[in-house]
């Protein structure tokens, strides 16, 4: 007797449905899609009672493949040992929480989205501060400062923001 199993995975990520389709073709189940119009998709799973253990492998590398998905879903930006959450605008370095101002944390979050550009100090301001750069003043020196004493504190000395003279700031590359 050949007895069919259905099994429905909902998930309101289309890309993760089709992840997971992917993932149970490859064992070799037959799967027909039902869109719920809702953004989302209805995964039906058919399976013959033949290799019903391949179903609980399949299903736990589904839930692998979802959890590193939300992982990723997270928004966390990282170099090096330093991790931005832009979710909970939590920054930690080596896993070691540090409290940052709103404009220290709007500068590593603009230095983090491109860590390999120059940014130059009217740059960091009119995208941080959100107004016209007009004049030579402290005020991206001062903040770019304290916010190198705070990375530096949790990384017993470590620089994680590099001065290019004549141009701005760069996040510094790692030391050999």
């Amino acid at each position: 007797m050949n007895i069919a199993y259905k099994v429905f995975i909902i998930e309101e990520d289309g890309c993760m449905a089709e992840n997971i389709e992917s993932l149970l073709a490859q064992c070799g189940y037959v799967i027909n899609y039902a869109s719920t119009g809702l953004d989302g998709a209805k995964v039906e799973l058919l399976c013959s009672c033949e290799r019903p253990e391949a179903v609980d492998s399949a299903l736990e590398s589904a839930e692998r493949d979802i959890r590193h998905c939300r992982k990723c879903k997270s928004r966390i930006l990282t170099y090096r040992d330093v991790e931005l959450n832009l979710d909970t605008r939590e920054v930690t370095v080596r896993g070691m929480h540090i409290e940052l101002t709103s404009i220290e944390y709007g500068i590593l979050e603009l230095m983090l989205k491109s860590p390999s550009k120059i940014f130059s100090k009217a740059g960091i301001f009119e995208s941080v501060w959100g107004e016209t750069y007009f004049s030579e003043d402290n005020t991206v020196n001062v903040h770019m400062s304290n916010l190198r004493s705070k990375l530096r504190r949790a990384t017993e000395g470590q620089n994680y923001i590099q001065t290019v003279w004549g141009q701005g700031y760069r996040l510094a590359p790692e030391a050999a």
